[in-house]
């Protein structure tokens, strides 16, 4: 079974997808931007899982959307990490 909820974030998240694809080369200018990306296309993944699941494979997409939320965060804990490190003449 499929929430309104999730289906709204999921369309949500398409309009930012395509934005963000039009002015990709506008993010060079932000430190790691790469890393900044990556996040956002893993939650991007987790929250098509979300949906997913409501009709395919509960329980293992479940698991799949839970490990890339995961990764997600630990993308832009890595971000914040090297570009305070950065900042402060570490690296």
């Amino acid at each position: 079974m499929v929430n309104e909820n999730e289906v709204i974030m999921l369309l949500l998240f398409i309009g930012v997808f395509i934005f963000i694809i039009n002015k990709r080369r506008e993010y060079k200018r932000i430190p790691y931007w790469k890393l900044i990306l990556t996040a956002f296309y893993v939650f991007f993944g987790a929250v098509i899982l979300t949906v997913a699941e409501g009709f395919i494979w509960p329980v293992s997409l479940n698991i799949l959307e839970h490990l890339l939320y995961m990764c997600s965060s630990f993308f832009i804990l890595t971000w914040c990490w090297m570009t305070f490190r950065r900042d402060k003449g570490g690296g």
